[in-house]
């Protein structure tokens, strides 16, 4: 799959959301670009299942992407932490391209940060600092 295929048919070639993925995907090549897309499309798919157009995500709104990814999806906290990695990478990116103001959820990519209110027994992700 290719950084246009991301997207699919879901929005045209000229639009933000899909100028922002490519030039997010670009910064990588051969399976480095196969994984970081994989990341970046489960995080999209949610978004638009949600209703949420990406490039207008609050914080608190990522935090429940975090929140699905540990508590439905119930994946392991190195691959909550990996994806949010490629989250936040495509938001910095999209601010460095001209896409957006400043990266709209605040967030980090470094393994300290945890959401604002994590539930007991939840395993650490990587919004911001408590």
């Amino acid at each position: 799959m290719t950084s246009s295929q991301v997207l699919s048919d879901r929005v045209p070639d000229s639009h933000p959301l899909q100028l922002a993925v490519a030039g997010y995907l670009t910064r990588y090549k051969g399976l480095s670009r196969t994984h970081a897309e994989s990341d970046l499309r489960a995080y999209l798919t949610w978004c638009q299942q949600h209703r949420l157009d990406p490039l207008a995500a609050s914080r608190p709104q990522v935090e429940l992407y975090v929140r699905w990814m540990q508590e439905v999806r119930r994946l392991k906290p190195s691959t909550v932490s990996r994806r949010m990695s490629i989250v936040a990478g495509f938001y910095r990116t999209a601010v460095i391209d001209g896409l957006l103001e400043h990266s709209q959820p605040n967030m980090s990519a470094d393994p300290e940060y945890r959401p604002s209110h994590p539930p007991s027994g939840s395993p650490i992700c990587c919004l911001r600092r408590c």
